[in-house]
């Protein structure tokens, strides 16, 4: 390889970590003011704490949700995007060196899947998550052990909440 050739590289590398990383935080800005802005719910984040019953607000303890389908696809979509905000950061390294890692196979005329596609895969699991989280959200709900405002009604069911978070901690296949 030229010296030619390696600088040609580097700008080539350069503009997709900017491309790439752009892309990043595009995407989570684009989720965070989503969320901020109500996510689908019809009320801001701002309006929720209002409403809450917190001391010092205004306001009182929100209305159970009507659980329908329609429903529980924003409060599916509330997940999945809240749920990208905050976990897309974390990803971003890998999603960088996936990127630079595909350069090289594409140069190398080698097989390779798009930086985007891999992406997509990451946020499909997360869709997944989100899906059984809604579920839960729904079940617990409807159960009388959720309130609307997603805090527990049960001690028990907050206290079962906590340690088995605790207990995950120190487990294997955490770190898997």
């Amino acid at each position: 390889m030229t010296v030619t050739d390696t600088t040609i590289l580097e700008g080539v590398l350069r503009r997709d970590r900017m491309i790439v990383g752009a892309a990043l935080v595009g995407v989570i800005a684009i989720a965070w003011i989503w969320i901020v802005i109500g996510a689908g719910t019809g009320m801001s984040t701002v309006g929720m704490t209002r409403r809450s019953g917190m001391p010092g607000m205004t306001g009182m303890m929100m209305e159970p949700a009507a659980w329908t389908l329609a429903y529980a696809a924003v409060m599916f979509v509330m997940w999945w995007v809240m749920m990208a905000a905050m976990m897309l950061p974390g990803a971003a390294p890998i999603l960088l060196l996936f990127a630079r890692v595909n350069r090289a196979e594409k140069a190398g005329n080698r097989p390779f899947v798009g930086t985007g596609i891999f992406a997509a895969g990451y946020l499909a699991a997360w869709g997944g998550f989100s899906m059984l989280t809604t579920g839960l959200q729904w079940g617990l709900e409807q159960l009388g052990l959720l309130s609307s405002m997603m805090m527990t009604t049960s001690y028990w069911l907050g206290g079962a909440i906590l340690i088995a978070a605790g207990v995950w901690q120190l487990t294997p296949v955490k770190a898997v």
